[in-house]
């Protein structure tokens, strides 16, 4: 995937490695699957080749954590259908709201309860998926980065 994007990028392996300030051989070895990606590198490949979903692909595809926890990054994503899936999904959310707030009110599921929470939790990732979707789409326009710093909070140190 690493050749592919900087390959649609336009750049040659001794350009795309001068610009990420890494060596031509390292980057044959990323592109190769030799050697593992650095995160940092990734991340920067991302910027130098233009390519937004290269970063959520690394994560999905090449991060321990992100291959637990992160959605798998479709190849093409589309406005149309990435806002339709958004909008069937949030009309989902509305339908298992009742139970949510019922299993939720007393703070505690209990095991009666957890096969329903299981299922509104996955109707809840699907969710998130599409939200993933319209942002990796938006990422080509908008900086994401920029826009998910600002709804950082800093940390209260413990007292």
């Amino acid at each position: 995937m690493f050749k592919r994007a900087r390959n649609i990028a336009g750049l040659s392996r001794e350009d795309a490695s001068s610009r990420l300030h890494i060596g031509n051989r390292t980057l044959n070895n990323y592109e190769h699957y030799l050697t593992t990606v650095p995160p940092e590198v990734a991340i920067s490949m991302g910027e130098i080749y233009t390519d937004p979903t290269l970063t959520a692909k690394y994560c999905s595809d090449y991060c321990p954590i992100g291959q637990i926890y992160a959605h798998s990054v479709p190849e093409a994503i589309n406005l149309c259908s990435a806002v339709l899936g958004l909008l069937n999904e949030y009309n989902e959310v509305d339908r298992i709201r009742p139970q949510l707030i019922s299993i939720a009110q007393d703070g505690v599921i209990d095991e009666s309860e957890l096969p329903t929470f299981k299922s509104i939790l996955d109707d809840l990732m699907d969710l998130e998926k599409k939200i993933e979707e319209i942002k990796l789409f938006a990422a080509s326009m908008i900086s994401i980065p920029e826009l998910m710093e600002k709804r950082k909070r800093p940390l209260v140190a413990a007292k």
